[in-house]
């Protein structure tokens, strides 16, 4: 037996768009940081402000810091930037980071993996309002294809009662 259609309805719409939307802001929360990772200006952040965040999954506290970004060419110093990522206490030592320009107002760690780790969820995400939107059109282009191919029907006797035999 083979299937005559992929089981795709419109009551998927919303998960295809809940999909498609999640995809879309993992995207936008990696990808200028994955940028800035690869092409942003190296430097030193020295902490010093930290506060406590909120339990994570796992239930574990991490920290956010604000403080000092210094180029490692001395070119320039950003005074009062925070940094993207997280610490498990607050860093003694100057910590390796990256900023888009002198003109930035938040400063990456340089871990690769911290921004495509999201990505890598963002992409798995799309995967299934992928396979859903390929295989809806698949199906109507399929509808399409049939009725287009079917052969015409007989023209209708006039002197017929419809399924009736006429006398």
């Amino acid at each position: 037996m083979t299937r005559t259609n992929s089981g795709v309805r419109w009551i998927h719409a919303f998960p295809i768009s809940i999909g498609i939307a999640a995809g879309i802001f993992m995207y936008c929360a990696t990808v200028p940081r994955l940028i800035t990772q690869l092409t942003g200006v190296e430097g030193t952040f020295s902490a010093e402000v930290c506060t406590w965040g909120d339990f994570d999954s796992e239930g574990d506290r991490r920290m956010s810091c604000a403080g000092d970004f210094t180029a490692s060419d001395g070119s320039f110093t950003l005074s009062g930037i925070e940094i993207d990522g997280a610490f498990d206490g607050r860093p003694k030592a100057p910590v390796a980071a990256r900023v888009s320009g002198p003109s930035a107002d938040q400063a990456v760690q340089t871990d690769l993996a911290t921004s495509l780790a999201p990505m890598g969820v963002g992409l798995l995400v799309f995967a299934f309002p992928a396979w859903a939107l390929t295989a809806a059109t698949r199906d109507a282009v399929d509808r399409r294809r049939r009725r287009r191919n079917r052969p015409p029907e007989p023209a209708a006797d006039p002197d017929s009662w419809g399924p009736l035999p006429s006398a």
